[in-house]
């Protein structure tokens, strides 16, 4: 029965602790914010009002019906009429098709925005969760380290008693202490940080943890800052954007200068007379260009076409420039990277506990080597999370991807 119990108590706890810490991996988080990011959402918006304005420049205008009667009375003798007609406005037929053809591609274009929202949106995910995930690592690190040195301030206690060392020596490790100490605070605080900015970013609504898993690089194909650049030209969607808007904008400013025609109107319809004369009527009224001829609508369509031209133009060269900067940001930081793994700060860590134990190092010498072990391993996460960075941000200007999301 004691038995049982146990093993009841012992699920309970292991289902409590699986509720409160989930594990997530970068694709997951990245497919959670694209689904609850709230400028996204706004973007989905403006995409249907978009849709709505295309849907509304393809109807067709409703003809208008008339009724007209007359019955009019002079002593005995009656006299009157009615007509019934419909009009329609002409101008329709052939001023619709470029209105038409502006709505469709400025609706191309938020779209293009859209996916460019989502490379944005994936950066920042990418970003939170690399910085989390190495931060916690590196906090791991660290607090195994204190643990081990704050068992050394303990036994230095029992040393000064003994009078085996003195007490300043005792106190220089109650300092160390304490110094690591502060330092795994703050580095838990920054983890926190970014573990609040990928639930904020993925909607995450628990107070329990996140695990994440490690990220798995793949091999990339970065050859050289030109094809990079022409590879960002090609794939860039807010490049594409801007295009699409400035054909729609032309579109629009051909649609503008096609009201300069005047509005023409064709009734047709039947007329009775109470004198039994009757037939058909035939109208036509158009409008005199004489005043206004849609200037008001040109003009503001071709300042908005130059404006856009300058956006493209100035995007590009910010499109060249981003590259630039980032490709070399990130060969240096790959460069500074490719070796790290052959520095071994645990084992330094170790040896130096170890000999401090035993009496074969000095403090000084044991200080030097804990310093060597807490610089090291924050040099190297340190240096991790600024390549992650930096291929990142390359991957963000270029929109290209050389990183396995599928973990």
């Amino acid at each position: 029965m004691r038995l049982f119990r146990l093993l009841f108590v012992v699920t309970l706890l292991s289902v409590i602790q699986l509720q409160a810490q989930t594990t997530i991996s970068l694709n997951e988080a990245i497919r959670q914010a694209l689904d609850k990011n709230i400028d996204l959402q706004k973007q989905y918006s403006i995409i249907k009002k978009t849709q709505a304005q295309l849907d509304e420049s393809i109807r067709i205008p409703n003809p208008s019906f008339n009724y007209s009667r007359e019955d009019l009375k002079l002593s005995n003798t009656k006299v009157g009429e009615w007509i019934a007609s419909g009009s329609l406005p002409l101008n329709f037929l052939w001023d619709r098709w470029t209105n038409i053809d502006s709505k469709e591609k400025s609706l191309e274009a938020q779209r293009l925005l859209l996916e460019n929202a989502k490379r944005n949106t994936i950066l920042q995910v990418k970003d939170a969760y690399t910085k989390y995930h190495l931060y916690n690592q590196l906090s791991i690190d660290l607090d195994e380290a204190y643990d081990k040195i704050d068992k050394i301030a303990s036994i230095s206690k029992d040393r000064v008693k003994a009078g085996d060392i003195s007490e300043y020596e005792m106190q220089r490790i109650l300092i160390e202490v304490n110094k690591l100490k502060t330092e795994v605070i703050e580095i838990e605080l920054e983890r926190n940080n970014y573990l609040n900015k990928l639930k904020l970013l993925i909607g995450y609504d628990s107070d329990g943890e996140l695990k994440t898993l490690p990220i798995q690089q793949v091999q990339n194909n970065f050859q050289s800052n030109k094809e990079l650049l022409q590879a960002a030209l090609n794939n860039r969607n807010d490049l594409k954007a801007i295009k699409q808007l400035i054909e729609s904008e032309s579109s629009f400013l051909s649609h503008s200068k096609m009201k300069i025609i005047p509005n023409i109107n064709l009734t047709a319809g039947y007329k009775k007379q109470l004198d039994d004369y009757s037939g058909s009527v035939l109208q036509l009224n158009f409008e005199i260009p004489l005043f206004k001829r849609n200037q008001l609508e040109i003009e503001q369509s071709t300042a908005e076409l130059n404006i856009l031209e300058q956006q493209k133009e100035y995007l590009v060269k910010q499109i060249g420039t981003e590259v630039q900067a980032s490709f070399a940001r990130y060969k240096q930081y790959a460069a500074l990277t490719a070796n790290k793994n052959d520095l071994q700060f645990q084992n330094v860590f170790s040896s130096a506990v170890y000999s401090y134990e035993q009496g074969d190092i000095s403090l000084i010498e044991f200080i030097d080597g804990l310093n060597a072990y807490k610089e090291g391993v924050k040099l190297n996460k340190e240096l991790e999370i600024k390549y992650y960075q930096s291929l990142f941000e390359l991957e963000n200007v270029t929109a290209i991807s050389a990183i396995n999301e599928n973990n």
